[in-house]
């Protein structure tokens, strides 16, 4: 990446982000510290002379002029100063030359600039206080420690935030560099994909952020992909398959009834040609009907639909083809079910498996369809005595062409399941193939699939 796209990267950007944030901050927090510290060495200092003056104007005169000429005597650094003035303001005794006019007489401390012979202008912390007697006791310090501490605290700060503003952009820095090798990662796999190596995935760390969970969501979409198109070549070679025999023996019948001399015998040849001729129209319907249901986005008529009512005309419909086959096609439906579907496409999964029932149900058997609940959720559920689907071909039945060991042979499309298990995928329900102790039972049992239900919430 070039420089300029790498300050153009989101990551960079919110790095610099964050370091202004810290900057403004840490600017804000040591503005707040400056002013705090300031602030609390000056009232402290103002309660420690306000306490002193309330105290020195109690002491008798004669050790009130002794403490003052003490603390003059005593202070070597000139940052103390003391003033003494008589009941008509003359100065009695103190070191203070020049008294500020406007210092209130109320005992309390006040920050005033006076100018002092020798230092120039100084910045006082002076408290007047009056005695009984019309005397007045001024107090005062100078602030020059509290200044010291301020440019202390100010080059402190000043120095500390260089170094802490460096090291908030140099891991800025250091995350977005992260991220955009993630990024780059995921560029190149994603044009490796691109360019047909469909079996690339994206890359997980295992730390399970947003990108994490991105990619494993990508390359959920990814296997569903592949699993199409490999459901595209598959059934490609299917129809081809499936159709190149048939295709090849009309043509032979075809080309026998042209040269039968017996009109009847070539009109027979004729319609097995016709019956050849049905049959892979039905595959190429059915496969059709497949690619319309799991290219849809919705099902499109979804309402309020009672799926006992479904089974009974399924039921119906069915009954006169188990009685030509003398099998006995039973219905335990009685209650009114109802559920969220689109009701012909249901009617059609139903239908498509009572077909298979009846097909494969040897003569005398029995087929039954039940609409029941299992702890509460509703399902139709369809139970027969023929061949039966083996444990380890369950999971196989509703693939395109697929035919159990047992059926194999069977005439049909090898396609019922298959549409069958787009209606259900569709409806957001289960397609289960139960355990049965003879024959086999199939139900849709009208509730999200729990497997479908974890992909979609991760």
């Amino acid at each position: 990446m070039t420089t300029l796209n790498i300050l153009r990267s989101a990551p960079v950007r919110l790095a610099f982000v964050f370091t202004i944030a810290i900057a403004v901050l840490s600017a804000i927090l040591c503005g707040y510290i400056y002013e705090e510290t300031a602030r609390l060495e000056v009232s402290s200092r103002m309660k420690y002379l306000e306490s002193e003056a309330r105290q020195a104007v109690l002491l008798p005169e004669p050790q009130l002029l002794e403490m003052v000429q003490n603390r003059i005597a005593t202070d070597l650094r000139r940052n103390s100063f003391e003033e003494l003035l008589d009941s008509g303001g003359n100065p009695v005794v103190g070191n203070l030359q020049d008294l500020p006019p406007d210092l209130p007489v109320d005992g309390l401390a006040h920050r005033m600039t006076i100018s002092i012979p020798g230092t120039g202008r100084e910045d006082l912390l002076l408290v007047a206080r009056q005695r009984q007697d019309g005397a007045t006791l001024i107090l005062g310090r100078d602030l020059d420690s509290v200044v010291a501490l301020q440019e202390v605290m100010g080059r402190v700060l000043v120095q500390g935030i260089v170094p802490a503003l460096a090291l908030a952009l140099a891991t800025g820095l250091f995350l977005a560099f992260k991220a955009l090798e993630r990024i780059k990662s995921l560029h190149l796999t994603i044009g490796r994909i691109m360019s047909g190596d469909l079996h690339e995935r994206l890359p997980l760390v295992g730390s399970a952020d947003d990108l994490d969970r991105l990619a494993a969501r990508i390359n959920e979409m990814l296997d569903e992909i592949f699993d199409l198109i490999e459901d595209i070549r598959g059934v490609g070679d299917s129809i081809a398959h499936d159709l190149r025999s048939p295709l090849s023996l009309m043509r032979m019948r075809l080309e026998r009834s042209m040269m039968e001399a017996d009109a009847l015998a070539a009109r027979g040849i004729v319609a097995q040609a016709l019956d050849d001729l049905d049959h892979m129209q039905g595959t190429i319907n059915s496969l059709l009907r497949i690619a319309e249901i799991e290219n849809s986005r919705r099902v499109g008529f979804i309402k309020p639909t009672d799926l006992a009512e479904i089974a009974r005309e399924v039921h119906d419909l069915f009954e006169p083809l188990a009685d030509e086959k003398r099998i006995a096609l039973l219905l335990e439906a009685d209650e009114e079910t109802i559920i969220q579907a689109d009701n012909d496409m249901l009617a059609e999964a139903v239908a498509n498996i009572v077909d298979n029932a009846v097909k494969y149900t040897p003569s005398g058997g029995k087929v039954r369809i039940t609409v029941t609940q299992r702890d509460g959720v509703p399902l139709v559920q369809v139970h027969d005595n023929g061949p039966g689907i083996p444990a380890g071909e369950r999971s196989k039945v509703t693939q395109r062409y697929y035919r159990a060991g047992r059926t194999a042979k069977a005439r049909g499309t090898g396609l019922g399941l298959s549409l069958v298990a787009a209606i259900v995928k569709l409806h957001g329900f289960q397609l289960n193939i139960a355990d049965a102790a003879e024959g086999a039972c199939i139900e849709i049992i009208a509730a999200p699939d729990p497997a479908r239900n974890k992909t979609n919430s991760n």
